[in-house]
């Protein structure tokens, strides 16, 4: 029986780049690794020193403190990691999230090569066309991609705000600046943005999350779907080849 190679289906742009970096998962993981690992040491030897610092005195003492005293740039020093360090840390577990998935998406063209490969050894008579990609396979790369640009677009916002209105604001006096500040001053309309970012930027880097949470889980459908077509189309084999 002659063998007969049945070409893949070729994706088109922008899926044909997904599917290139795909087998690219492992060093993806590990970036993913790499970040997390960042966060926790920008945590551990820059924020917490810095809060150690700001609350070692009493609290009139520090809010008295003037700009460019110890207490004001321990401050600052906080209020900016915090600014940008959790969107950063959330990028690194997306980046793992996203390893998980293209992982999941090797194993699923792994198992079509596999099934065109059975498909390719049958006898003409018995031999079925193969179907086409399962339309799950485009979902579940977009869902990754935008998951991911979410929690890019939330880190870029972070270092925004650490590299300037944050800062801006918090390089004062406490008690002597920024609660003496007007009705419609600079400093009020900063302390605005300060105080309500965190209200939108923390639950959009949570959509991200949620994006690729989707995917994951219809990387698996895909899975277990090719599994079931590839049992039933050695079964269908099985009783076509006894009879």
């Amino acid at each position: 029986m002659a063998k007969v190679k049945l070409p893949e289906e070729k994706a088109r742009f922008p899926f044909n780049m997904i599917e290139s970096m795909m087998p690219m998962y492992p060093m993806i993981a590990i970036m993913g690794w790499m970040f997390v690992g960042i966060a926790f040491l920008v945590g551990l030897f820059a924020l917490a020193p810095a809060q150690s610092a700001f609350f070692s005195d009493a609290k009139a003492v520090r809010e008295a403190a003037e700009a460019g005293s110890l207490f004001v740039n321990a401050n600052v020093t906080s209020h900016v990691i915090e600014a940008w360090v959790p969107q950063f840390k959330f990028l690194g577990l997306g980046l793992g999230l996203m390893a998980i998935t293209m992982a999941l998406g090797v194993i699923a063209k792994k198992l079509r090569h596999m099934g065109m490969t059975i498909t390719a050894h049958m006898s003409s008579s018995f031999r079925k066309p193969m179907p086409p990609v399962p339309g799950q396979v485009r979902w579940f790369q977009l869902s990754t991609v935008m998951g991911v640009m979410i929690l890019i677009g939330t880190l870029i916002v972070g270092i925004v705000l650490a590299t300037g209105v944050v800062p801006s604001y918090w390089n004062h006096s406490i008690a002597n600046v920024l609660n003496q500040a007007k009705p419609g001053s600079a400093l009020l309309a900063q302390l605005g943005v300060v105080k309500s970012f965190h209200f939108w930027l923390n639950p959009l880097r949570l959509v991200g999350m949620s994006f690729l949470f989707t995917a994951i889980t219809i990387a698996l459908t895909v899975i277990i779907g090719t599994l079931r077509q590839q049992a039933k189309l050695l079964v269908g084999f099985f009783y076509q080849a006894s009879s």
